[in-house]
Parts: C-alpha cells; sequence; structure tokens
C-alpha cells in the first residue's frame, strides 16, 4: 500500500535561527543562555525583512519580575545600518500571573513544530486504484493523506526556564495553523502563550 500526501501549500523554513538568535543576542547585549532562574525569552522573526523582535520576562533574586520587549534591525550592506531599541512593559495582571498562565499552556514541555509534524495531516481513505505498468493493468492500495504548509509568515523561538527545569521548542505561524487544526493540543497551547502576551503587554497584536 503507498502512502501519498498531498500538499496543499509549500512549506517555507520560517523563524529565527540558532545563528539568529546568537547574532540578536549579541547585538542586544545579551547572552545566549538564559540568565535567571525564572526567565522566558520568545524570540520572533520571519519572513524577508531583516526586523525581529524579542520578549524577555524574568524574576531576579529579590523576587522583582521584569519584562521588557527589544526591536532589533540588521544590519544589510550597503541598505541599512544596525538598529536596536529596548523598552520596559508593563502588565495588565500581576506578572506572577502571567508566568503562571505560561506555566498553564505547558511552555516548560512544548515540542517544536517539527516533532509534530505528523499530525499536521487530513488522513485520507484507503482506495484500491488501477494503473498501467509495464503495459499491464494492475490494482494497488492507496492511501491519500491532505496536508497544509504555510508558505510565508512568522516564526518564534522560546525558551524558558522555571521550577528547576528548562524547555526551548519553535513554532512558526501557530496561529495560522491552528485555523486548519483547532484540535491539535500543542497549536492551541502555543497560540494561549502568544495571546497571553499579546493581552496583557500589547505586542505582537494581530
Amino acid at each position: 500500500m503507498k502512502n501519498i500526501q498531498i500538499l496543499i501549500m509549500f512549506l517555507f523554513s520560517i523563524g529565527v535561527s540558532a545563528q539568529d538568535v546568537t547574532e540578536i543576542n549579541s547585538d542586544l547585549k545579551l547572552s545566549d543562555s538564559l540568565t535567571y532562574e525564572t526567565e522566558v525569552r520568545i524570540y520572533q522573526g520571519g519572513g524577508i525583512t531583516n526586523y525581529s523582535s524579542l520578549f524577555r520576562m524574568f524574576k531576579n533574586k529579590s523576587q522583582k519580575w521584569t519584562a521588557e520587549f527589544y526591536e532589533h534591525y540588521a544590519k544589510v550592506d550597503g541598505q541599512a545600518e544596525l538598529r536596536t531599541d529596548k523598552r520596559t512593559l508593563k502588565s495588565k495582571n500581576d506578572m506572577e500571573f502571567v508566568f503562571q498562565n505560561f506555566l498553564r499552556s505547558h511552555i516548560l514541555e512544548l515540542p517544536s513544530l517539527g516533532e509534530i509534524q505528523w499530525k499536521l495531516v487530513t488522513r485520507g481513505n484507503v482506495e484500491k486504484v488501477k494503473k498501467q505498468y509495464r503495459g499491464k493493468e494492475i490494482e494497488e492500495y492507496e492511501l491519500t493523506n491532505k496536508q497544509i504548509a504555510i508558505l510565508d509568515g512568522e516564526g518564534f523561538k522560546i525558551q524558558a526556564k522555571g521550577w528547576n527545569r528548562a524547555n526551548e521548542f519553535e513554532f512558526s505561524n501557530p496561529d495560522g495553523y491552528l485555523k486548519h487544526y483547532p484540535e491539535i493540543d500543542e497549536l492551541i497551547y502555543m497560540c494561549e502563550i502568544l495571546n497571553v502576551i499579546r493581552t496583557e503587554f500589547g505586542i505582537w497584536k494581530k
């Protein structure tokens, strides 16, 4: 039996690569590893622009919460110089409440989108089809699946640390995929995390 997948759209690699993150951190004067015992970083980028951004939230040794938003415009030879901007964010609710909502959405357990690609498939039926093979008609069973992949958009790289645990994962276009696969838990949780940030801090609004 053959397994044939029909791609509705071609998958394009979107996101913030490890090299990009290292460059961004260097320009923003941040370490590549998380600095505090309780910290969340979410890097946002994608498309053909030189723009990326970073949401950072951490609790220091004095148990004080801080949230920051960085904007990063990478240098483009002959076109643009490096430009960065940083501002402190205030949340609508207490930041401990915000962090607990991140935990509720499994920020310390979520895998990368690439690890759940097998879920991003609409299963087809097993059907017997007739084909010509070397001048003879043969019958084969085929399974035709349909898979939607998004061509362009934005990607996120997430680093989270807390409760003596750490996690790192990547997602591209979670909002777009959720529209097609609303039943997939990992997409639901990733979009919850982004929606908490949008609601509480007023960034990355749709």
